[in-house]
């Protein structure tokens, strides 16, 4: 059944959309208004614009009108770029938050344009024979940033991104045509199931790993009294993967999806495998391979490109992504079997950004002065950043050309361009803590429920192959009881996330001493 608001397909039964996030609409009327439907309740009417749009998206666009440089950062790595890939964005509608970041680019480029006009003025006044007209100067500064954090805080963030004024259908439009069609190639990209990546780690885009795992069975060896059932990759991908689908999660995605590094697209791909990944070289990578393809990839193990079953579930209204990422290798005598997972996670976005939700829809008489004072004390660093940005806007045009030039000629003479991705918002957004104690447990509930399933499913398959499960057992008993125990007086506050095999965390308060009123959960 298609999702009303992504028109991607999800299980006929579904209450929240894989791919967005958005709740399902059930039109039970035939015209009348549609209902939505949440998990755990019965059908409603529609809440509105706000019951779209997942809050991982929601502060996404927020922190593009709050933080300059990271929307700046956005614009350039993801909306410029034009040879590299785009990387999924689990649970955020990547097009929807660059639109607000154009927006917001637009007004940051006038703030920047007066403060520092302004800024020159004032220095001009300062070192003249009247120095006293430097006050005006200077509150002229202030009242431009005064108005354009006001214009954002509640011309934007409280008009536009509140819970109950969300809808995504009400983005800022580009003006630009270019601009609206390559935000048009970016949500196919972000819908694709093809990830090219630009650095050592390949699953880009859906956190850090914080677990994996593998190991290999001898296949061939048969339960007594019978013989081993042979069965290809194929089969038993899709056997663990219809049973995946019926976890019973709201919010699980199992789908295919592709990795490539880059590096590896001019050089280290067979002619077809690349002509499908990389159908045009002076063009960004293709977003989406076919099933023919994926089966041919799961039968070459020593293909750069791999591909993996995924198991991505969402929570926390798109603020919580676990993934689980499956691979399955059968030796080519088809008596060895390799099993690989490994767990990325993308913790809550930080809460800087999630600051729309406290704001009212009007600013009252103590915030309007405290956005005065904020104001006051931001107009000499605004001065410099400012500076900084205009110099970058007027040396574009021409960066853009050398840039160009440069990776055209690492394409077609050097053949060296790297075409992965660069950037993942969500990534950047993310923050290296959780906010609740419930969205650690509910991250490990998602993996280790997701685990089980997959260790169930594999021995039901190898045991209906008659092939001897004993071995998996005990890897299985090894797998399911890995964790932390904390026994007698022990205490464990796991705050921070790690991220990596052996990956050091930024430990925020490992041993908390902190008063009660201070702890949320």
């Amino acid at each position: 059944m298609k999702c009303h608001h992504c028109g991607l397909d999800n299980d006929p039964n579904f209450l929240l959309c894989a791919h967005c996030g958005h709740k399902r609409v059930i039109d039970l009327s035939g015209g009348a208004q549609p209902t939505t439907t949440a998990p755990g309740t019965t059908p409603s009417a529609a809440a509105g614009p706000g019951a779209t749009g997942t809050d991982a998206t929601r502060y996404l666009c927020a922190a593009l009108q709050l933080d300059a440089g990271l929307n700046d950062k956005a614009l350039q790595k993801v909306l410029d770029e034009q040879y590299r890939a785009v990387v999924s964005s689990p649970g955020v509608d990547l097009a929807t938050v660059l639109k607000y970041g154009l927006a917001a680019r637009r007004r940051q480029r006038i703030r920047d344009v007066l403060i520092v006009l302004l800024a020159l003025i004032g220095l001009g006044l300062l070192f003249s024979e009247e120095p006293q007209w430097f006050a005006l100067a200077l509150f002229a500064g202030w009242a431009v940033m005064f108005i354009e954090t006001l214009s954002a805080r509640y011309g934007f963030l409280s008009a536009q991104l509140r819970r109950d004024t969300f809808d995504p259908a009400n983005a800022p439009v580009p003006s630009n045509r270019h601009t609206a069609t390559r935000l048009a190639e970016i949500a196919d990209q972000d819908r694709g199931n093809l990830t090219v990546f630009a650095d050592y780690a390949p699953f880009a885009g859906y956190g850090g790993t914080v677990d994996t795992w593998s190991f290999t069975l001898n296949v061939a060896k048969a339960v007594e009294g019978e013989d081993v059932v042979e069965f290809t990759v194929q089969e038993l991908h899709d056997f663990i993967a219809s049973s995946v689908r019926d976890l019973g999660l709201p919010g699980v995605l199992v789908e295919d999806r592709v990795f490539v590094s880059g590096l590896d697209l001019l050089h280290e791909l067979e002619p077809p495998v690349r002509q499908a990944i990389l159908p045009d070289e002076l063009a960004a990578p293709a977003s989406h391979v076919d099933d023919a393809l994926l089966a041919r990839l799961r039968e070459d193990p020593e293909c750069r490109a791999r591909p993996y079953l995924t198991v991505r579930v969402t929570g926390w209204n798109g603020d919580l992504v676990v993934t689980m990422f499956l691979r399955f290798v059968l030796s080519s005598q088809k008596d060895l079997l390799f099993v690989e997972a490994n767990y990325s996670l993308l913790p809550p976005v930080k809460r800087r950004y999630q600051q729309i939700d406290q704001l009212l829809r009007s600013p009252t008489a103590r915030q309007l002065g405290r956005l005065a004072a904020l104001s006051l004390v931001k107009i000499v660093p605004a001065v410099f950043e400012g500076v900084q940005r205009i110099l970058g806007i007027l040396g574009s045009p021409l960066a853009q050309i050398f840039k160009s030039l440069r990776e055209r000629r690492e394409i077609t003479q050097e053949r060296t361009f790297n075409y992965g991705a660069t950037m993942s918002l969500r990534e950047a957004a993310a923050d290296n803590r959780y906010h609740r104690y419930f969205q650690q447990l509910d991250k490990e509930m998602y993996a280790k429920l997701a685990e089980r399933r997959v260790m169930d499913s594999l021995e039901r398959f190898l045991a209906d192959h008659n092939v001897d499960t004993s071995d998996l057992n005990e890897r299985q008993t090894t797998i399911l009881n890995n964790g932390v125990y904390v026994t007698g007086q022990g205490k464990l506050n796991a705050m921070s996330v790690a991220a990596g095999n052996n990956a050091i965390a930024r430990t925020v308060q490992a041993v908390r001493n902190a008063a009660p009123n201070n702890r949320q959960g």
